[in-house]
């Protein structure tokens, strides 16, 4: 019966469900040995550090993850660093099979005057700073303005925007970094702008998401009523069923009755960022509208705009992802999740 042994590089999402697959065809005429390889200490990838805190039961998938790495023939060597420790040429001649799940680590840039000040960071550093990943905890995050503004219209965006705008306390329960959470109760920002490039429709929240954004307790939720019904008209009669339901979720929050908290979350649409102002640091962000150029005032700026991935030597990358073909980079070696589509 053919035996393959299969090398798996990244330890989260992408791998364990690379590694269930295989497992999944398993049978009596073929077996698999699968060696998953991964960076830091922990396995779990984006799991551990880029789900948001106080949203404990998306982790939960971690379970499947553990009964995938209870199965026999898999083992997890972790601290082991592909490309420096161990090369890709050397797993490919030990393995039948290498499988790249590296994932999409860097943050897309802006590429607008500004965005090297202090005090402007993408997702991609501030998310795991929060998450206590161990490469992000010295990470100098400025919280002593009052305005912050998060660029980006997706779930990230959304995280980030409400981390930031919470009552601190309220993370005493999670598994929010200490240091984090001792961060957040000394910051002084009380208003917090999530800004969109394009308008509601195109948007790319959830709206379970959005749903559950008036349920805070200490934090206005603020979105201009219309805004989104000039998004109704645009999306037309027959929208697609998550665009009907994301605006569906705005209107309600549009609609929702003010409520009088010292601290704000406001969604602005259609403001693409032209520059981050500041000299020494950020000291607000200029916006292209369709009534003309704003200014709003702030001290952080966090874009949540994509990710791209991180090259590993030995493996070809173009266009911030792994160079594929169906998932087959060359001879033995594949990849698969954000590494593969970026």
């Amino acid at each position: 019966m053919p035996h393959f042994k299969v090398a798996i590089v990244g330890a989260g999402p992408a791998g364990y469900f690379a590694a269930q697959a295989l497992q999944n065809l398993a049978n009596e005429e073929q077996s698999f040995s699968i060696d998953m390889i991964e960076r830091l200490p922990t396995p779990w990838g984006l799991v551990r550090s880029g789900v948001a805190p106080d949203h404990p039961k998306i982790k939960t998938v971690s379970k499947v993850f553990e009964k995938i790495a209870n199965q026999e023939n898999f083992r997890l060597f972790a601290n082991v660093e592909v490309g420096s420790e161990i090369t890709i040429n050397q797993l490919k001649s030990k393995y039948d099979a290498v499988i790249i799940a590296t994932g999409s680590s860097l943050g897309k840039k802006l590429g607008i005057p500004g965005e090297d000040l202090r005090g402007s960071l993408s997702a991609a550093v501030f998310v795991p700073w929060y998450n206590a990943h161990p490469d992000f905890v010295g990470v100098d995050t400025p919280l002593d303005a009052d305005t912050a503004v998060v660029v980006g219209a997706g779930n990230v965006a959304m995280d980030v925007a409400r981390m930031l705008a919470l009552e601190p306390s309220e993370l005493d329960p999670t598994d929010t970094a200490e240091h984090a959470i001792d961060a957040f109760k000394s910051s002084n920002i009380r208003k917090v702008y999530i800004s969109a490039r394009r308008g509601p429709e195109h948007a790319a929240f959830t709206s379970p998401e959005l749903r559950e954004l008036p349920k805070l307790e200490h934090t206005n939720v603020v979105i201009n009523k219309e805004d989104i019904k000039a998004a109704i008209l645009r999306a037309g009669a027959e929208p697609e069923k998550d665009v009907k339901s994301n605006l569906d979720a705005m209107l309600l929050i549009a609609e929702n009755p003010k409520s009088e908290h010292e601290r704000t979350m406001e969604f602005l649409f259609q403001h693409t960022p032209k520059e981050i102002l500041g000299t020494d640091r950020v000291e607000g962000v200029v916006y292209s509208t369709p009534h003309g150029d704003v200014t709003i005032k702030c001290g952080l700026v966090i874009t949540a705009i994509g990710y791209q991935a991180q090259g590993i030597d030995g493996v070809p990358y173009e266009n911030g992802k792994v160079v594929n073909t169906d998932g087959r980079v060359e001879e033995n070696l594949y990849v698969v999740g954000w590494a593969k589509r970026g």
